[in-house]
């Protein structure tokens, strides 16, 4: 008898397909391993190093991780990775968050002991007996080491005072000495707390209301973290009888929550650090700063970009010195609306549009008109200003308009002047904007100063007086010295401006 007939793959076929399909089966075990590895590595790194800071156990540790990484908007691995981090990028190892000084009383509590026989169920069909009054209290004791806490009652009338075993562990306190009397208790606490325990000791005695509050005691040569919560006990009369207590030692709950929030505020810092650099990066990328003065015909020319002062904002600030032969020397500064990477894409688009259109050779206001159209065709609301000029080094002259910038400040024979700005408005608002122009002679050893407004506006401050600290300073600074009149102008105005960018051009005349 033959075989029959068949269509389809042969078996070595067949055995060729399945073979692929294995092959390319354990490929992707094989990644699937290699990312979970690349994953667990660093987390249980973490973990480890996170145990041992807050001095827990590994599992605990873990739980910590997943708060922070929750409260910080971050996956376990990107807050893994940040707050374990071996080095920074300056190659010093990152602050590691310190707790309080070490809790030597603080030790892991010993294995619970398994319920009595007689308080475990025993099953559907089976009945279940109460626990006898030894199985009662030795839950009560087992519950009291557990919490680190206790119970005590004090009669104010007869001075007699009972305290349950767990309350002389948190106080210290020898049992053969008796319980302290609950009107002795500022006695053991620290000086600062003195006061606040009076009020708690009062409140209760006087039967007003109950107390719920946290002081520190001192338990031989350490302090202890201690919450007391107390209620009256009064008689038909309202009178105040007793006073029922509740101590529990929270030293080690408190000490771990400040390791934890130094951690996060840890991770937050970084996370900022980490943002700014990037930020900045960027910055440098599209803006790069000249290192030292340029040197241009007929001028030498000095920059200086500070960022703002907070967050990690790239900003919209700008500035432009080019020599175009015939053309004499190219001269812009600008700022665009806004922070962040869309005032930053603006701020490029910009000035690498003007820089472009510079080389056309038409006039300043023509350059500003073109540009303030390139605005307005942004894809999202956009608004900026800028300041054009051609410098010819021949005449000594600068021909300038400006869209809602600053005018340029002059430093001549020691006297600071801000030069009379011709017509021109807020690049972006209207459509057929008109710019003025207008020019300035210049003199050998003048200074000419651009800038942005982050250098002399604050929240704080109208600002007039921004500008009448600048004319002063400039008036003062007894430098024609690019390098020099910068220095001094920005020690004048102290710290970076906390809500925007500040740019600043020095152009000496030669």
């Amino acid at each position: 008898m033959g075989f029959p007939h068949t269509t389809g793959d042969t078996p070595q076929e067949q055995q060729a397909g399945t073979s692929e399909a294995t092959v390319e089966r354990l490929r992707a075990e094989l990644e699937q391993l290699r990312d979970r590895l690349r994953t667990t590595v660093p987390i249980e790194q973490a973990k480890g190093a996170l145990a041992e800071r807050l001095r827990c156990g590994v599992d605990a540790a873990y739980t910590h991780l997943l708060q922070i990484a929750r409260d910080s908007g971050l996956s376990p691995l990107d807050a893994a990775a940040l707050l374990f981090a071996p080095e920074t990028r300056d190659g010093e190892s990152p602050p590691v968050p310190r707790s309080p000084a070490d809790d030597a009383g603080d030790t892991a509590p010993p294995a619970v002991a398994p319920c009595p026989p007689a308080a475990v169920p025993q099953g559907r069909s089976g009945t279940s007996s109460r626990p006898a009054p030894d199985d009662h209290l030795d839950q009560f004791q087992h519950a009291q080491r557990l919490g680190n806490l206790g119970c005590g009652v004090w009669e104010p009338a007869t001075g007699t005072s009972h305290w349950s075993d767990q309350v002389y562990a948190i106080f210290g306190r020898d049992p053969a000495d008796g319980p302290l009397p609950l009107d002795r208790l500022a006695a053991v606490v620290v000086p600062e707390d003195v006061p606040l325990t009076a009020h708690l000791v009062s409140t209760l005695v006087d039967g007003r209301e109950a107390v719920d509050s946290e002081i520190h005691i001192r338990r031989g040569a350490e302090t202890r973290e201690l919450r007391l919560i107390g209620e009256p006990v009064v008689d038909g009369a309202g009178r105040p009888v007793a006073v029922r207590c509740v101590y529990q030692d929270v030293t080690g709950w408190r000490r771990g929550e400040r390791a934890l929030t130094a951690s996060r505020r840890q991770l937050e810092q970084l996370r900022v650090d980490e943002e700014r650099r990037h930020a900045i990066d960027m910055q440098r990328s599209i803006l790069p700063l000249p290192p030292r003065v340029i040197d241009k015909p007929g001028l030498r020319a000095a920059v200086r970009y500070l960022p703002a002062g907070i967050l990690s904002r790239v900003g919209g600030d700008w500035y432009e010195t080019s020599a175009i032969d015939g053309e004499g020397v190219f001269l812009a500064i600008g700022d665009v609306s806004g922070h962040g990477r869309n005032a930053a894409a603006a701020m490029a688009r910009l000035r690498n549009g003007l820089s472009g259109l510079a080389f056309t050779g038409a006039s300043p206001d023509r350059l500003l008109a073109w540009l303030n159209r390139l605005t307005l065709h942004w894809p999202t609301s956009l608004t900026a200003t800028a300041l054009a000029g051609r410098f010819d080094p021949e005449t000594r002259t600068l021909t300038w308009a400006q869209g809602g910038h600053f005018p340029p400040l002059l430093i001549r024979d020691g006297k600071a002047t801000t030069l009379d700005p011709p017509e021109g408005m807020l690049l972006g608002a209207v459509e057929d904007a008109e710019f003025g122009v207008t020019t300035t002679a210049l003199e050998p050893g003048d200074l000419l100063l651009l800038y942005t407004d982050g250098l002399i506006e604050r929240r704080d401050r109208d600002l007039q007086v921004g500008l009448d600290l600048l004319l002063r300073v400039a008036s003062t600074v007894g430098s024609n010295d690019p390098e020099t009149v910068l220095d001094r102008v920005l020690s004048a105005f102290g710290a970076p401006n906390p809500n925007d960018d500040t740019c600043v051009v020095a152009i000496q005349i030669v």
